[in-house]
Protein backbone atom coordinates (compact mmCIF):
# COMPACT_ATOMS: atom_id res chain seq x y z
CA UNK A 1 0.00 0.00 0.00
CA UNK A 2 1.40 3.42 -0.89
CA UNK A 3 2.24 6.04 1.71
CA UNK A 4 0.11 9.14 2.21
CA UNK A 5 2.87 11.22 0.60
CA UNK A 6 2.62 9.09 -2.57
CA UNK A 7 -1.12 9.75 -2.70
CA UNK A 8 -0.42 13.50 -2.36
CA UNK A 9 2.07 13.30 -5.24
CA UNK A 10 -0.71 12.10 -7.56
CA UNK A 11 -1.85 15.74 -7.48
CA UNK A 12 1.59 17.30 -8.04
CA UNK A 13 1.48 17.42 -11.84
CA UNK A 14 -1.36 19.80 -12.50
CA UNK A 15 -3.35 19.60 -15.72
CA UNK A 16 -2.62 22.15 -18.43
CA UNK A 17 -6.31 22.78 -19.07
CA UNK A 18 -9.14 23.48 -16.64
CA UNK A 19 -12.88 23.88 -17.13
CA UNK A 20 -13.21 27.03 -15.05
CA UNK A 21 -11.14 29.41 -12.95
CA UNK A 22 -12.09 27.65 -9.71
CA UNK A 23 -10.92 24.20 -10.83
CA UNK A 24 -7.25 24.67 -9.80
CA UNK A 25 -8.30 25.67 -6.26
CA UNK A 26 -10.75 22.75 -6.20
CA UNK A 27 -7.86 20.45 -7.25
CA UNK A 28 -5.87 21.59 -4.21
CA UNK A 29 -8.88 21.31 -1.90
CA UNK A 30 -9.62 17.81 -3.18
CA UNK A 31 -6.00 16.80 -2.57
CA UNK A 32 -6.22 18.06 1.01
CA UNK A 33 -9.48 16.18 1.60
CA UNK A 34 -8.21 12.92 0.12
CA UNK A 35 -4.88 13.10 1.96
CA UNK A 36 -6.63 13.65 5.30
CA UNK A 37 -8.24 10.20 4.97
CA UNK A 38 -6.69 6.78 5.47
CA UNK A 39 -4.72 5.57 2.44
CA UNK A 40 -7.02 3.61 0.12
CA UNK A 41 -6.38 -0.11 -0.21
CA UNK A 42 -6.43 -0.02 -4.02
CA UNK A 43 -7.09 2.23 -7.01
CA UNK A 44 -10.78 1.33 -7.10
CA UNK A 45 -11.21 2.56 -3.55
CA UNK A 46 -9.18 5.66 -4.42
CA UNK A 47 -11.58 6.41 -7.30
CA UNK A 48 -14.58 5.97 -5.02
CA UNK A 49 -13.05 8.33 -2.46
CA UNK A 50 -12.24 10.89 -5.17
CA UNK A 51 -15.82 10.98 -6.37
CA UNK A 52 -17.26 11.13 -2.87
CA UNK A 53 -14.93 13.90 -1.78
CA UNK A 54 -15.55 15.83 -5.00
CA UNK A 55 -19.29 15.62 -4.31
CA UNK A 56 -18.68 16.95 -0.81
CA UNK A 57 -16.55 19.77 -2.16
CA UNK A 58 -18.69 20.77 -5.14
CA UNK A 59 -22.10 19.83 -3.78
CA UNK A 60 -22.87 17.83 -6.92
CA UNK A 61 -22.45 14.20 -7.95
CA UNK A 62 -19.94 14.28 -10.79
CA UNK A 63 -21.57 11.18 -12.33
CA UNK A 64 -24.97 12.87 -12.56
CA UNK A 65 -25.54 13.71 -16.24
CA UNK A 66 -27.98 16.40 -15.14
CA UNK A 67 -25.26 18.21 -13.19
CA UNK A 68 -25.02 21.87 -14.17
CA UNK A 69 -22.18 23.10 -16.38
CA UNK A 70 -20.78 25.10 -13.50
CA UNK A 71 -21.40 25.06 -9.78
CA UNK A 72 -20.57 27.68 -7.19
CA UNK A 73 -18.95 25.87 -4.30
CA UNK A 74 -18.36 28.60 -1.75
CA UNK A 75 -15.98 30.95 -3.52
CA UNK A 76 -15.05 28.45 -6.25
CA UNK A 77 -16.70 28.16 -9.65
CA UNK A 78 -16.21 24.50 -10.60
CA UNK A 79 -16.93 22.80 -13.94
CA UNK A 80 -18.27 19.27 -13.14
CA UNK A 81 -18.09 18.00 -16.74
CA UNK A 82 -14.34 18.68 -16.83
CA UNK A 83 -13.93 16.80 -13.58
CA UNK A 84 -16.00 13.88 -14.87
CA UNK A 85 -14.29 13.59 -18.25
CA UNK A 86 -10.71 14.77 -17.64
CA UNK A 87 -9.59 15.52 -14.10
CA UNK A 88 -10.94 12.58 -12.08
CA UNK A 89 -10.01 10.04 -14.80
CA UNK A 90 -6.49 11.54 -14.83
CA UNK A 91 -6.15 11.07 -11.07
CA UNK A 92 -7.64 7.58 -11.25
CA UNK A 93 -5.15 6.56 -13.96
CA UNK A 94 -2.29 7.89 -11.86
CA UNK A 95 -3.59 5.89 -8.90
CA UNK A 96 -3.81 2.75 -11.03
CA UNK A 97 -0.15 3.29 -11.97
CA UNK A 98 0.81 3.89 -8.34
CA UNK A 99 -0.94 0.72 -7.19
CA UNK A 100 0.71 -1.25 -10.01
CA UNK A 101 -2.52 -2.02 -11.85
CA UNK A 102 -1.25 -0.52 -15.10
CA UNK A 103 2.31 0.25 -16.23
CA UNK A 104 3.76 3.68 -15.73
CA UNK A 105 4.62 5.23 -19.07
CA UNK A 106 7.97 6.85 -19.33
CA UNK A 107 8.89 9.29 -22.13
Amino acid sequence: MPARSEIARLFDRRPKQWGSDGDPAAWEALRDRVCALPVPADATEFGTILRREFAGLAGVDVEDPAAPDAVDAGDLLIHPATWRTILLPLLTTRARQLYGEIPTERP
